[in-house]
């Protein structure tokens, strides 16, 4: 079996990154960069990046930000077109720990039904808080409950995120390609819930640790509660809640538990930023707008006119 590959998707990352691409280059044999029309400098980067570490450095270049999904199938039908049959996927915000990947590769090879599993998930830590996350698993069919890693595994997870997850390349063939119309957000949740329905599992390798992220989070006290409003941009509320409306059309009725899950995250969510964070009539307007497009199924990359609004371009 041929070792398996890393692939990431890298859109203007901040300079930081360049050291997650180090340890990624020291964790696997080959990494694909596939780079969504950065800025130039990041792009006179990584051309000098793809030119010292050639052939385990590999860059495509688009000629344009085609969204996170498009980029991942492009990286997953690069790896199926070079005979892998699995890939590790990267935000360009994570970094594995030193043995990620070797724990990732150990829990899969050794797992009584490795041919089943879609996506072997690692466990992922706040880079920012050290906070170890929870994952969400169904306990009825209304219903979910979040579970933490107590043992080596974590079967039949309901959502995991792609960042640092190994992907059964046969599996993606027979449950389909990522939504290129999402663009960003939702695609891992709607290709999770996709998988599911196909019959696979989804795991979680508890001693595989990414540090990751989490969105622009910053902690806000009210009394002893904890708040983390996300901070997200209005373009990121515009597809949020665009494809939220688009995945509860399509899955509802299919996976009630996540649809009642979902829409009480969202509202808590929508909360936190009426309570606490700044651009309030930007965000609501990308909600509304975002809302509408769902519904009249506007999907791909956000209509220009539209990104004028929100972000004065």
């Amino acid at each position: 079996m041929k070792k398996t590959p890393g692939l990431v998707v890298t859109f203007d990352p901040s300079p930081d990154f360049f050291q997650n691409l180090n340890a990624l280059l020291e964790q696997f044999a080959v990494v694909f960069l596939i780079d969504n029309d950065s800025n130039r400098e990041t792009r006179l980067r990584l051309e000098q990046e793809a030119l010292q570490n050639s052939p385990r450095l590999q860059v495509l270049f688009n000629d344009k930000n085609k969204g996170i999904a498009a980029a991942l199938n492009q990286g997953f039908r690069w790896a199926i077109e070079q005979g892998y049959d699995h890939i590790i996927a990267f935000d360009q915000d994570s970094l594995p720990a030193s043995t990620m990947t070797s724990e990732l590769l150990a829990i899969y090879r050794t797992h009584p039904t490795p041919e089943r599993i879609a996506i072997l998930a690692p466990q992922i830590q706040d880079s920012v808080t050290g906070e170890r996350i929870t994952y969400l698993k169904k306990r009825g069919a209304f219903s979910m409950r979040r579970v933490s890693c107590q043992t080596d595994t974590l079967e039949d997870i309901s959502l995991v995120i792609t960042s640092g997850s190994l992907n059964n390349l046969e599996a993606y063939k027979r449950i389909g390609p990522f939504r290129d119309d999402f663009f960003i957000d939702y695609v891992d949740t709607e290709y999770c819930l996709r998988a599911a329905r196909h019959g696979y599992k989804i795991v979680v390798a508890c001693k595989a640790v990414l540090h990751h992220r989490l969105g622009s989070q910053q902690q806000k006290q009210i009394g002893s509660l904890t708040l983390r409003p996300t901070f997200h941009s209005p373009l990121r509320w515009y597809y949020i809640h665009r494809n939220r409306v688009v995945m509860l059309g399509m899955y509802a009725f299919k996976a009630p538990h996540w649809a009642l899950y979902d829409v009480m995250v969202g509202s808590y969510a929508f909360l936190k930023m009426l309570l606490y964070e700044d651009r309030k009539l930007q965000k609501i307007l990308a909600v509304m707008l975002g809302t509408f497009d769902g519904l009249f199924r506007r999907m791909g990359p956000i209509a220009p006119s539209r990104k004028r609004w929100l972000v004065g371009e």
